[in-house]
This record gives structure tokens, C-alpha cells and sequence, in this order.
């Protein structure tokens, strides 16, 4: 029915025919309530809406949205979006819909189950029964739609769920080696299943690393470059080779031009802030991540993914240089900004609450509270549990917040005096050209220091 009408409607409309008044309801927008309703009413066992399959994408977009208002229908609304089919279908159209699907996903979420981690397995699943010749058009658009599936899933905190969809994508690519996109395709698929690992602490990171650099080897493309560099860096970052990750920013920073995308130079400013406040140079520090802070604000907005990982930079930095109130506020917006993205229901929550929890485990030195604390790391453990019970080493690190609380007061954090830092607003915005310039500095003063 709903199919039949869409179509109706929309020839109708391209041949300027007014079928409703201009401010009604169109008849497609209530045949689209009444359909979910008549769902909500009749669908008490919880199963899938055969319907749907059938469904042009734009009335699947609605009928999702519609979804969304009947608490009643949140674990149908899971099971649907958690089929690789449908999801890819809204997921690849139109970019308009994506602020939708992400609605439908926190929704879906609030059923007390995430939907991200099994639709990852799902398509894998899907990726693996259904293989496609290669090489063909169908074979190349499924390459592209999976690199772009692990990207999303690891923006969104599901990085171990990522490696596995990123895994498909580069299995698919080594069967193309003749196709003129093959080295190409090869190099964002190792860059991105880097990146992901290394937010899992994935045991295969460091071979992925290896292979990346060879990869680039002969490159002399600078965009190329960049992005590589970025993840090598990070990558020796995660595994505190800081004096590694330095060399690999001045890198990167030799090679940006005006032309340079900013999310690159957002990346290299966040990784220099880290190396600076593992060096305790934390001026030089919070220059740099407040610029990482202005440019990001300025390009995504307050609510996006990139700037939701320069504020978790930031609090990490913040907490490195013990500027423990200025932390605790920093980790409540990051929290805001999650859960206006990604609902309660994702992996990045109880690492937000970890953050939190350590935050006022060294407040409570000065207040004598250890409650808010106490509060906090039981949040996180209990849902860490829930949404990622292989991740151990979330799980170790909450637990050891957790037995510090426990412990309660801690005479040589207690000494500790509470820095101060400059607000990240009150900085000037400086060029790149200056702040390539006080990094060679520092990366003197060190070779003066030896």
C-alpha cells in the first residue's frame, strides 16, 4: 500500500498537480502514521515488518521516523535498523537522512540493547554468505560502503565492531590488485583499520603500523603522506613512544599547505598537545589544543563527532596537567555531546564516566566527597559490562579507578596542588606557519637538553 501511494504522489507531484492543500498533512504523511500506528496496535510478539523490504528508501526513512515517537515499537525499531540490508540502503542515500538514522538509532538504543555492534556483525555475516564477483560495480560500491560503515562505527565508540567491517573491506580490496583503484583503495583501508585499532588496543596494531609505512614508502603524494603519518603517529602515541609520535608530527607539519584539509590539521595539533603534556611543556601544550579546539569548533560545530574528540583530548590533557575542575567540566560536555549523538547506549559513555569518576576521585582530596565518585565508576563498570564485556581493557582501567576510590584518601594526591589553566576561548587563534614554528623550537630544546 505504502509503496503503491509513494509512488502516486510523487508522479503527481513532478507534474504540478496539487493534491492537498499547501498547509495539510499530505495523504502520504498520514498514510504513513496510520501504517505505524496500525503496526503499534496489531505487532504484539515483537516481529519484523515483512512490508518494509519492499519499501522505496524515502518511505523507509519516514516510517523509521515515525517509529521513533512509540516507545512500544523500540525493540522492532532495533531489530530493523540492525538488518545490514535496510541500514545500508538509508545509511549510503541521501546525506540528508543521516541526522534521522542517527535519531532512530538513539531511539532504537533505549530498548535496553545497542543496535551499531549487531548490525556490524550482521554485515559481516551478509559480506561473507554473499560474495560478488570482482571487480564489478556492485563488487566496488560494497568496498566503499564498508570502509564507510567502519569509519561510522568508530566514530560512534564501537572501534572493535570496526576493525571486523574494516577487515572485510581489505580482504575485498586485495582481490582487485588490477583494478586502477587498487593502491588507492589499499592505502585508506589500512589508514582507517589502523586508526581503529589502535582504539581497541588491538594486539595487530603495530604490524598494521609496519605495513602502513610500507605502503607509503615511494608515495610523494602529500595528502597521502599526511593522513598516514597522523595514524603512525598516533599509533606510537597509544603505545607511548612519545619522542616516536614527535618525530612523526614535525612530519606531517613539513607537509601542510593551505590546501590541506583541516581535519588533518586538527589531527596533528591534538597528537602535538599530547607529546607536550606527556613532556610536562604544558604552555606550549594548551596553545596547541586550544587551536585544535577553534578550528574544530569552527568547521563542525558543538555537536559532531571530530569535535567531540578534541574535547576528549582536551580533558586528557587537562588531567595530565592535574587541572582537575577544569577536567570535570570538560568530561560533562563531552558526555552532553555523546548522548545528543549517540544516546546513552554506546562504549564511549562509560569511558566519558571513567574520565568523570577519576575527575572527582581527585576532587574529593580537597572536598572530602568520595560519593559523586563512587557513583560515576559504578555507572561505567556496570555498563562497560553490558555494551563491551570483551574489552578488557576498559574494563581493567575502570576497575582500577574503582579500587582507588575504594581507597579513598591518598596523602601524595592529596599534596598535589590543582593547576590552573588559561581557558581555551582566551587564546589567539594563531596561523599554522607560527605553530609549525614553536614546535621546531621545542623539538630544539630538546636535542639541547641531550
Amino acid at each position: 500500500m505504502i509503496s503503491e501511494l509513494f509512488n502516486a504522489v510523487n508522479k503527481a507531484r513532478f507534474s504540478g498537480i496539487r493534491i492537498v492543500p499547501a498547509n495539510a498533512p499530505s495523504l502520504y504523511q498520514e498514510c504513513v502514521k496510520v501504517f505505524v500506528a496500525e503496526v503499534n496496535r496489531t505487532n504484539k510478539n515483537g516481529k519484523r515488518i515483512s512490508e518494509l523490504q519492499f519499501l522505496p528508501t524515502a518511505a523507509l526513512v519516514n516510517i523509521f521516523d515515525e517509529m521513533c515517537l512509540y516507545p512500544s515499537l523500540r525493540n522492532i525499531l532495533r531489530q530493523e535498523l540492525s538488518d545490514p540490508a535496510l541500514f545500508m540502503r538509508i545509511f549510503n542515500g541521501h546525506a540528508s537522512n543521516q541526522h534521522i538514522l542517527d535519531r532512530c538509532l538513539r531511539e532504537a538504543s533505549l530498548s535496553g540493547k545497542p543496535v551499531l555492534s549487531d548490525l556490524a556483525t550482521n554485515y559481516c555475516d551478509m559480506a561473507r554468505g554473499d560474495p560478488l564477483e570482482p571487480g564489478s560495480p556492485a563488487f566496488m560500491s560494497r568496498i566503499l560502503a564498508t570502509l564507510k560503515l567502519g569509519t561510522y562505527l568508530n566514530e560512534a565508540g564501537w572501534s572493535s565492531s570496526s576493525v571486523d567491517v574494516l577487515v572485510i573491506a581489505k580482504d575485498m580490496i586485495s582481490l582487485i590488485k588490477d583494478n586502477r583503484f587498487h593502491k588507492q583503495l589499499e592505502l585508506e583501508s589500512i589508514q582507517k583499520l589502523l586508526h581503529s585499532e589502535i582504539s581497541c588496543a588491538h594486539p595487530n596494531a603495530r604490524q598494521t603500523s609496519e605495513a602502513l609505512q610500507e605502503l607509503i614508502s615511494d608515495s610523494t603524494d602529500a595528502d597521502e603522506l599526511v593522513k598516514s603519518y597522523i595514524e603512525i603517529s598516533y599509533f606510537h602515541y597509544s603505545v607511548e613512544e612519545y619522542d616516536l609520535c614527535h618525530d612523526w608530527n614535525l612530519k606531517v607539519m613539513s607537509l601542510i599547505t593551505d590546501s590541506t584539509p583541516i581535519g588533518d590539521v586538527i589531527a596533528v595539533l591534538q597528537l602535538e598537545a599530547l607529546f607536550c603534556f606527556a613532556k610536562e611543556r604544558y604552555d606550549l601544550g594548551s596553545m596547541l589544543i586550544s587551536q585544535a579546539i577553534h578550528r574544530a569548533r569552527s568547521k563542525y560545530g558543538n555537536v559532531h563527532p571530530r569535535y567531540a574528540d578534541v574535547i576528549l583530548t582536551y580533558g586528557e590533557c587537562l588531567l595530565l596537567m592535574n587541572a582537575v575542575s577544569d577536567a570535570i567540566s570538560t568530561f560533562m560536555e563531552l558526555l552532553d555531546i555523546t548522548t545528543k549523538l549517540y544516546g546513552q547506549h554506546t562504549p564511549t559513555v562509560p569511558i566519558v564516566q571513567g574520565y568523570l569518576a577519576y575527575g572527582f576521585y581527585l576532587r574529593s582530596h580537597t572536598t572530602g566527597r568520595f560519593d559523586m565518585a563512587q557513583d560515576q565508576i559504578d555507572k561505567a563498570i556496570a555498563q562497560a559490562k553490558q555494551l563491551i564485556p570483551s574489552n578488557q581493557r576498559v574494563l581493567e582501567d575502570l576497575n582500577s579507578i574503582r579500587d582507588m576510590v575504594i581507597k579513598g584518601h591518598d596523602g601524595v594526591r592529596a599534596a598535589m596542588k590543582e593547576n590552573q589553566v588559561i581557558k581555551a576561548n582566551n587564546y589567539q587563534i594563531f596561523s599554522f606557519p607560527e605553530i609549525r614554528d614553536k614546535c621546531v623550537e621545542l623539538h630544539a630544546s630538546f636535542d639541547c637538553e641531550c
